[in-house]
């Protein structure tokens, strides 16, 4: 008995001498004993990726088709008169050629105009030195009523000495060069070049 009391005493000194609190009741601690790890404020960053967004590569730009403005002739009231139309740029002479044998739309064609030359004409235009040689097949203007051989020709004649660089111009037709009838009516000699101011007879002063 003697030695669990001494046990018993003993444990009570080693209780007293660690410190323990003798009063049963929270001790908040103060800032100084808090460790730094415990009072870092966090941050939180937050990081933000730019994606390059995909932009279409501009389109091609379709070149502008250019036009001439071409002078034309047609009959009106058994007159040749002056009409205008725009065609493709660079206007070839047996290009403004084939356009005339084409014939006219349907808003010329209700303004009173018509042409002298047949439907179905067909020829071709070789320039030198200023003169135009159209060249045909027969039958050609020969089916014609002679006012609508002069009214077509003058259509012809009209229309190629308006364009830069002709000045006269020579029919032929199965390669052979043929006589063809002025403004008033009277007959060139074959291979004989006519002019603008040939057909002046039969061209209407209106605009």
């Amino acid at each position: 008995m003697k030695f669990a009391s001494a046990v018993v005493l003993t444990s009570l000194i080693m209780l007293t001498s660690c410190g323990l609190p003798s009063e049963d009741r929270f001790t908040p601690l103060s800032r100084d004993q808090v460790p730094d790890a415990l009072t870092a404020t966090s941050t939180t960053t937050t990081t933000t990726t730019s994606v390059p967004v995909e932009t279409e590569a501009p389109s091609t730009t379709v070149t502008d088709v250019l036009y001439d403005l071409v002078e034309f002739y047609f009959v009106s009231a058994n007159r040749v008169v002056r009409s205008e139309r725009q065609i493709v740029s660079p206007a070839t002479p047996t290009q403004v050629v084939e356009t005339l044998l084409r014939g006219l739309d349907s808003a010329a064609q209700t303004a009173g105009l018509r042409s002298a030359l047949p439907r179905g004409t067909n020829a071709t235009v070789e320039v030198r030195r200023g003169i135009a040689r159209v060249s045909a097949v027969a039958p050609f203007l020969s089916e014609l009523e002679p006012l609508d051989q002069r009214l077509a020709i003058a259509q012809l004649v009209l229309t190629l000495t308006r364009r830069p660089g002709i000045g006269q111009v020579i029919f032929v037709v199965d390669g052979a060069e043929i006589s063809v009838p002025r403004g008033g009516g009277d007959l060139t000699v074959a291979g004989t070049p006519v002019t603008y101011d040939d057909y002046l007879a039969v061209l209407s002063t209106r605009d």
